[in-house]
């Protein structure tokens, strides 16, 4: 009995050891690769945080065991693997989409000749890639995991400064709720391709919360 307990728990290890925090790292960088935010500005509107980091690393990712189950012939475990983004990443992203859609909706007209500072407070920069596990055996062990990439609940907030001639004319602050979903992973698929998959996804949501913070802006004005 002991020698059959030893060889599930190897297979399980075997089953789950490629998902560690090295893995979901390697996946993030290739995905971005080093990756930094400079201040991004023009002459009228500007981008700055103080949550950039100048740390090359694309990502940092923790491991965490919880539910581990182990019955007489069904085993279940539940790794949790928490990456955190390099924030540089979504402040790059949230730049570029500002400055972009900010030309397209009018906003230096609707300023009239004033200039706006923004400043990134916070900003969804964390997922979690869950990994549960089960594990039946009877003589032969057999395997599978469901796996999902899941998003933080944290908010896009944004404080804005208007100025004219550098004196301060009017301020205010954004918050837009985070609307990323989680991305099941299909049956047979991938694992790279599904983490591709889910940060392109994070990718636009992160362009589409900006958008709406420019929206929000030119309601304010």
């Amino acid at each position: 009995m002991m020698k059959k307990l030893l060889i599930a728990f190897s297979f399980t290890a075997l089953l789950t050891g490629c998902l560690g925090p090295k893995k979901v790292n390697k996946w993030v960088n290739t995905h971005y690769g080093e990756n930094s935010a400079p201040k991004m500005k023009n002459d009228y509107l500007s981008v700055t945080s103080g949550l950039a980091a100048n740390d090359p690393k694309a990502s940092v990712t923790t491991r965490q065991t919880k539910n581990f189950l182990p019955l007489l012939f069904y085993w279940q475990y539940d790794y949790i693997n928490t990456c955190t983004l390099n924030p540089s990443i979504p402040i790059h992203a949230f730049s570029t989409a500002v400055l972009q859609y900010a030309g397209t909706k009018g906003l230096k007209q609707k300023l009239n000749g004033r200039k706006i500072e923004l400043v990134i407070d916070s900003i969804p920069n964390v997922f979690v890639l869950n990994d549960k596990g089960h594990l039946v055996w009877v003589i032969y062990a057999f395997g599978w995991d469901d796996l999902s990439f899941k998003p933080d609940t944290k908010e896009m907030i944004v404080s804005y400064k208007i100025t004219q001639d550098n004196t301060e004319i009017k301020t205010g602050l954004i918050t837009i709720p985070n609307t990323d979903k989680q991305l099941d992973v299909r049956y047979m698929q991938s694992l790279k391709k599904a983490a591709d998959q889910y940060l392109d996804q994070y990718d636009e949501n992160i362009k589409s919360l900006s958008r709406k913070v420019v929206d929000k802006i030119i309601a304010e004005l």
